[in-house]
């Protein structure tokens, strides 16, 4: 056997320890089981689709269309109807009895077709209904989403405060003992300690009431999830909204007017039909009993259109088609105003969370850090420490709002133009795709 190069035999020793080390690490998670993987949007909208308890009615809806256009189309049956003439009173009993054996169809004048249209539109409504609950659904879990991410990172900083309370706190027990300051220095420390304690609980709270909310639009009773996946984004990257008044017209809110218009012009058609009268054939055989004779009898119906001419029900289809289009307008006039107002908000949330990032959060970071360090060196009180930290906390949690606040005004202007897009999270990508 050739020996082996010495090269070699160092890279398998080399890698003899890295092997079970990975040995060992699959056997722990084998044993314990591997952490749980934090939920991603992406992950969170694919359920909430599959688990929306409306959308999964519309399968069942879309069949019940079907059902009514299979109704539509059908023939009335025909009626077989059997007269007895000449039976008992002044005749002996059947001897002279004649028997007519008929069968009447009634024939639809201009009907069927109609009544066909009719119930194919109701098809094209429920595709629109179906498309505005998905948008739906869509944004009520991007809401979610990004309330939880907030509740969470608001968690974050009041833990974080907690932790500085404490450190603080620390450092006032100590010149308390070498008498450098007050007691009262002390008491002031606790009680700061204590209500930082307090917001810590509070958020926490807040962020599980947050994943609640977010599973339920999800469509789960209880989280699935213990960890959600990412973070707010700060590039405060907006979308070009162009072409405003087409996308508007595109629209599922507005769209389904149009096909509700349809719909109750099939109905108006259909109601005008009525209008015409129905014909109705009989024909069949009369047998003698008497002579045994039999014979062929024919003959049809028409009612008379004197009355009633379903001029009630046409004026009303009349008016409920004229509706659906004021209806699409006042839709198109809502969403325009929606939009103007969620543009607004979300230009006024992105320059207030610019100018408290780039300003704001910075100087109160270095005013606290200096006036903390110029306290422990004894240049400054208690109570200028006090009021740098609670200047830092107010600034962190109102750029966390203003945040927040963009984030969701996105989402309420991505469901007004119906955006089919990537999340929100990837908007920072997509950015950087266009400019290359």
């Amino acid at each position: 056997m050739s020996p082996v190069p010495l090269r070699r035999g160092l890279g398998a020793l080399t890698a003899l320890p890295v092997l079970l080390l990975m040995l060992q690490a699959l056997s722990v998670s084998s044993v314990y089981g591997a952490p749980p993987t934090p939920l991603t949007l992406t992950q969170a909208v694919d359920i909430a689709l599959r688990n929306s308890p409306q959308l999964a009615g519309y399968p069942l809806e879309f069949q019940a269309a079907e059902g009514r256009v299979q109704q539509a189309s059908l023939l009335p049956n025909p009626e077989f109807s059997v007269d007895v003439e000449n039976v008992w009173g002044d005749l002996p009993g059947w001897s002279r009895a004649e028997t007519t054996y008929s069968i009447s169809q009634l024939l639809e004048v201009g009907k069927r077709s109609p009544r066909i249209r009719m119930a194919e539109s109701e098809r094209g409504v429920l595709q629109h209904e179906r498309d505005i609950l998905r948008f739906n659904v869509v944004a009520d879990v991007k809401r979610g989403f990004i309330n939880a991410l907030s509740a969470r990172k608001k968690l974050e900083l009041n833990r974080e405060g907690h932790r500085f309370a404490e450190l603080l706190a620390s450092g006032v027990t100590g010149r308390v003992s070498a008498g450098a300051v007050s007691p009262i220095e002390e008491t002031r420390a606790r009680v700061v300690l204590a209500v930082s304690s307090a917001n810590v609980e509070r958020s926490a709270l807040e962020f599980e009431a947050a994943r609640r909310e977010l599973a339920a639009a999800m469509g789960e009773s209880t989280p699935s999830f213990e960890s959600l996946a990412g973070d707010l984004d700060e590039d405060f990257y907006v979308p070009p909204a162009d072409n405003v008044a087409e996308r508007i017209q595109a629209n599922p809110d507005v769209t389904r007017w149009i096909a509700e218009r349809d719909r109750r012009n099939a109905v108006l058609e259909a109601e005008r039909s009525m209008a015409i009268p129905n014909v109705t054939l009989t024909g069949g055989i009369r047998h003698f009993r008497e002579n045994s004779d039999t014979t062929f009898v024919l003959g049809f119906s028409v009612p008379l259109p004197l009355f009633n001419r379903n001029q009630g029900a046409i004026r009303e289809a009349e008016a409920l088609r004229s509706k659906a289009d004021t209806e699409r307008k006042a839709t198109e006039l809502l969403l325009q105003s929606q939009v103007g107002q969620r543009q607004g908000a979300l230009m006024a949330a992105r320059r207030e969370a610019t100018l408290l990032r780039e300003e704001a959060l910075l100087g109160a970071q270095s005013a606290y850090d200096a006036v903390s360090e110029g306290y422990r060196l004894g240049k400054f009180r208690y109570l200028d420490v006090l009021d740098a930290g609670k200047t830092l906390v107010e600034t962190r949690l109102r750029y966390l709002e203003a945040v927040t606040a963009f984030h969701l005004a996105k989402v309420d202007l991505e469901r007004l133009l119906a955006t089919r897009e990537k999340p929100y999270r990837n908007d920072q990508e997509t950015r950087q795709g266009a400019a290359r």
